[in-house]
């Protein structure tokens, strides 16, 4: 059974928040490195504004060590994962965690778009990050705005 449930995380709840997302600008940046009552918090913020939580990879290189490490964070916790090492090279990240506010999360690779984003990097609260993408007043900040919104009334919804 927890397999199973590690598998929804891992595929099919990315899936489902693309879907659903009115935030879809928005990605978050984790790694099983990270202590994991970190990454529960910041899975649990995720899910309020349907956001991805994005790992680089599997663990140890294995879809097995990586669903059992889902699979144990899941168990008392919201939200999914996935795999995308692809983001983190479109958006250079190199630490973690980062938030990335961005305002053509559709544009593929191979598109001529301009794509504008911020990072904020660190162990903070995602509203936090939000709002210091949101005083930026550039070309993301209404996304991330709208986010903070959501994620402000979801935390006491």
């Amino acid at each position: 059974m927890r397999t199973v449930l590690a598998l929804l995380i891992l595929f099919a709840m990315p899936a489902i928040y693309a879907s659903q997302n009115k935030n879809a600008n928005i990605f978050i940046f984790i790694s099983f490195s990270m202590p994991k009552e970190s990454i529960k918090g910041w899975m649990k913020e995720a899910a309020i504004i349907h956001a991805p939580v994005v790992i680089r990879g599997l663990v140890n290189n294995s879809f097995k060590a990586t669903i059992q490490k889902m699979a144990d964070l899941a168990k008392d916790n919201q939200g999914g994962m996935q795999v995308d090492p692809n983001l983190f090279r479109r958006y250079n990240i190199k630490n973690v965690p980062a938030v990335v506010v961005t305002n053509q999360a559709n544009c593929l690779p191979t598109q001529s778009c301009r794509e504008d984003y911020d990072v904020i990097y660190g162990n903070v609260h995602l509203g936090y990050a939000l709002e210091k993408i949101m005083y930026r007043d550039d070309a993301v900040s209404a996304f991330a705005q709208e986010a903070l919104i959501t994620l402000r009334e979801g935390a006491h919804g």
